[in-house]
């Protein structure tokens, strides 16, 4: 048997994630459901702390919990972490800087790499739980040509609105009338846009939707559960090897 380095409690997590405090349902292909991916994930939840405290106020508090828990998960030993809201984009760079290991806090972050792949011509659509929210951070993905990018919003879509931006008990989700209100959703923005030619959905809670997205529309969708998928298969992180026989006494 090789060698094997020790430090941590527990093994086999490379991928961690740090969660909003929400208790809305989460299908699978939502980042806060383990079996969104063909990995282990470890999870870290922001207690206590609600969602608009870091999305819109940048509360000092929130932000430092947020940092504590980065550093938390680097602790415990992953090798890759990622956020549950794609707005904490704004966070990137504190992040990044407080521990060693990569950070990806939105599916946006991809936007550099998917424009290179397309004609000057051709855009971008990015699909956000809020438009208004959005458009001030997509400067810290790196990206500066707003022509570049089409952006659609869910915010006045009353079913995702009422489920995931104003959640309130009993937390019910009609997941097959908000992935109604997505498909309307970009169906408008690609009337308005027809220049699009592929799509990244930014909102985490949105993910769940991306198959019924390419299959209707045609077009590639990336997600954060894509960007997970990536950055764990480039950490490099393989099974485990089989056990091996016992040893033979004859």
């Amino acid at each position: 048997m090789p060698m094997l380095q020790g430090g941590y409690a527990t093994y086999g997590q490379s991928v961690g994630i740090i969660m909003l405090d929400c208790a809305f349902p989460r299908p699978v292909g939502d980042i806060g459901n383990a079996r969104s991916f063909p990995f282990p994930v470890r999870y870290v939840v922001l207690e206590g702390i609600a969602a608009a405290r870091l999305t819109r106020e940048e509360e000092p508090t929130a932000v430092a919990a947020l940092i504590q828990a980065a550093q938390r998960l680097e602790r415990a030993g992953v090798k890759i972490i990622l956020t549950s809201c794609g707005l904490f984009l704004r966070y990137q760079a504190r992040l990044a800087e407080a521990v060693r290991v990569p950070v990806a806090t939105s599916s946006v972050l991809l936007l550099p790499f998917l424009a290179a792949l397309l004609p000057a011509s051709r855009k971008v659509g990015i699909l956000t739980a809020d438009a208004r929210t959005l458009a001030p951070v997509l400067e810290r993905a790196g990206w500066n040509d707003p022509g570049r990018v089409a952006v659609e919003g869910m915010e006045d879509h009353p079913i995702f609105r009422r489920a995931i931006l104003e959640p309130a008990p009993p937390y019910a989700l009609d997941s097959h009338a908000v992935q109604g209100e997505v498909i309307q959703a970009v169906q408008g923005l690609l009337k308005r846009e027809p220049a699009v030619a592929l799509l990244v959905v930014e909102c985490t809670n949105l993910s769940p939707c991306s198959r019924s997205l390419r299959e209707a529309f045609g077009l590639p969708v990336f997600d954060v559960t894509d960007l997970a998928c990536l950055l764990q298969r480039a950490a490099g992180e393989s099974d485990p090897p089989p056990h091996s026989e016992a040893p033979s006494h004859a």
